[in-house]
């Protein structure tokens, strides 16, 4: 009888030691993601600051320059660079608004999450795997066939008003050019790091990242048939 009440302690206990074990094991696993996936939001976050402002702050100053300046240019052709110019910005800067890049307050909103038990600390990585999700999509978007097909047709409508409407067909090429090239170029200069991230993670593969990239950024833009370029350090 004795020994019968023995076994059942020593089983209890060694039940109780691999409850506390695990516990202790899902604590550090949930502190080891959430570590991971604020590095990562905190590596990309000045990128994707830079990026979402710098471009929507070129084209809404294009589209308020080319806006003020149409009253005040001389010439029909000029005037119908303004009006293309003035749509094509204003166009880039809906979009920036509509669907900007969120990574940067992605990072600074997990900052801010408080983890002051398991509980929390569980809802705080539900939210980051969910900001990791959408950052990711994001990205993904930017990079995609869709978005080239969208500014093409943007460019190429705003090009074809310019040769067919005012009968410019040299200036219709050049407005579409130069349009391309800057949404090209906006698209190149996106943020990717959080796709990569996100596939580090679904793979656990949790090792430290590497820093945050310093490198600076072109920003073109297009006012009508001139072509603006910008470098950001």
């Amino acid at each position: 009888m004795l020994s019968r009440l023995t076994f059942r302690q020593t089983t209890l206990q060694t039940l109780t030691l691999l409850l506390l074990l695990s516990c202790a094991t899902a604590q550090a696993d949930d502190q080891a993601k959430l570590a991971f996936l604020q590095q990562q939001f905190d590596n990309s976050s000045d990128h994707s600051r830079l990026w979402q402002q710098g471009w929507l702050g070129l084209f809404g100053g294009v589209a308020a320059l080319n806006g003020i300046a149409y009253t005040q240019t001389e010439g029909e052709h000029n005037k119908y660079d303004r009006a293309v110019g003035f749509t094509t910005s204003f166009l880039g800067a809906a979009d920036m608004l509509l669907n900007p890049m969120k990574t940067h307050r992605f990072a600074d909103d997990l900052k801010a999450m408080p983890e002051p038990d398991d509980s929390t600390r569980q809802a705080k990585l539900a939210r980051a795997e969910q900001w990791l999700n959408a950052a990711a999509e994001r990205e993904a978007y930017e990079q995609s066939l869709l978005n080239h097909v969208l500014a093409g047709l943007v460019n190429g409508l705003a090009g074809l008003a310019v040769a067919y409407d005012d009968k410019r067909p040299a200036d219709g090429w050049m407005t579409f050019a130069s349009g391309m090239i800057a949404s090209e170029v906006k698209i190149y200069t996106a943020p990717q790091t959080m796709t990569a991230a996100r596939e580090q993670y679904r793979n656990g593969n949790l090792e430290a990242v590497t820093a945050k990239s310093d490198a600076p950024y072109w920003q073109v833009a297009a006012f009508g048939p001139v072509l603006s370029a910008t470098y950001h350090f």
